[in-house]
């Protein structure tokens, strides 16, 4: 049995769009890779609504992506895969933040994952470092968002170069799907599912 943790922001915890609902387990992307994977993995869901990958958060120590993450992994422990899925929200509320600080707090992400594990004597997990989706510019007011739009389309670049340092996997998921025309960031039901299907297969035929 393979262990995969998920370890994101809203749309790795499933946020609609619509109302900021939770979708169900038949359309949140980490249970539908799950279902399609099959018996032989276990999807554990590590997703909250504004996490990033700083610490941003002085209250909040599960909004912090490296506070958390640190705090919580012997729970998780011993993992095959962790997926990282995070970002968005650092080029949105971080005002100056850089991509090199986002990227240098993903390998920090990165080195507790791994060191956990190490650590304790088992195996280092596939490190999958997901880039987050496209946002979607036809939503209203977009036009205040220019800068840290520009600045999330140069994100995944900047994490594929943090993949080969670290020798990760690299997902681009805006190459199959963008947040929705409600707020232009969350995913809707149909692309939490094929963004689901493509983690996927990415994983069967990157991870043996």
């Amino acid at each position: 049995m393979k262990k995969i943790l998920c370890y994101g922001d809203s749309n790795t915890w499933g946020c609609s769009p619509v109302d900021s609902s939770r979708f169900d387990d038949k359309t949140r992307w980490p249970m539908v890779a799950g279902l399609i994977l099959g018996k032989g993995y276990t999807i554990i869901e590590d997703g909250l609504n504004g996490r990033t990958v700083l610490n941003f958060s002085p209250v909040n120590k599960e909004a912090n992506g490296i506070e958390w993450i640190n705090y919580i992994i012997t729970d998780y422990i011993p993992l095959d895969i962790a997926v990282i899925s995070l970002g968005i929200n650092d080029i949105f509320i971080g005002g100056e933040v850089t991509l090199q600080q986002i990227s240098d707090g993903v390998e920090e992400i990165i080195d507790i994952i791994r060191n956990s594990h190490s650590s304790g004597g088992y195996k280092i997990p596939e490190i999958i470092i997901m880039a987050p989706p496209e946002f979607n510019t036809g939503i209203e007011g977009v036009q205040f968002f220019e800068l840290q739009i520009n600045k999330l389309k140069a994100l995944p670049d900047t994490y594929r170069e943090l993949s080969f340092k670290k020798n990760c996997l690299f997902f681009k998921a805006s190459d199959y799907v963008k947040g929705s025309i409600n707020d232009g960031s969350h995913l809707d039901s149909e692309s939490h599912i094929l963004l689901g299907k493509k983690t996927a297969e990415f994983i069967l035929d990157s991870v043996k």
